[in-house]
């Protein structure tokens, strides 16, 4: 089943999105609430699941890591200005990166 493609991310034309540093450990803790629900299970198709979801669930945290760096990166340079704010890289940004 395919999903209607929606902006899901915080940004200029999606103000109410989600920051991925708080969609990241959502999802991290969704997929973990799911895994605990299938501990029971000891199906071989149960136990590839749990193994799958645990490799998704290490791969968020990396993603959130990057996340951070991300964060600290850009706070460097200038204080967030929120998504209606001007961007502090990239088109639009105010002033380029010493």
């Amino acid at each position: 089943m395919s999903m209607p493609t929606v902006p899901v991310l915080m940004a200029k034309d999606n103000p109410t999105g989600w920051k991925l540093e708080e969609l990241l450990p959502q999802l991290r803790q969704e997929i973990a609430d799911k895994n605990a629900r299938l501990a029971g299970d000891q199906s071989a198709t149960a136990i590839l699941v749990r193994a799958n979801n645990i490799r998704v669930l290490d791969h968020l945290l990396a993603a959130e890591d990057l996340q951070r760096n991300t964060i600290d990166r850009l706070a460097a340079l200038a204080p967030d200005p929120g998504p209606d704010g001007p961007p502090r890289i990239g088109a639009g940004a105010s002033a380029p990166e010493a």
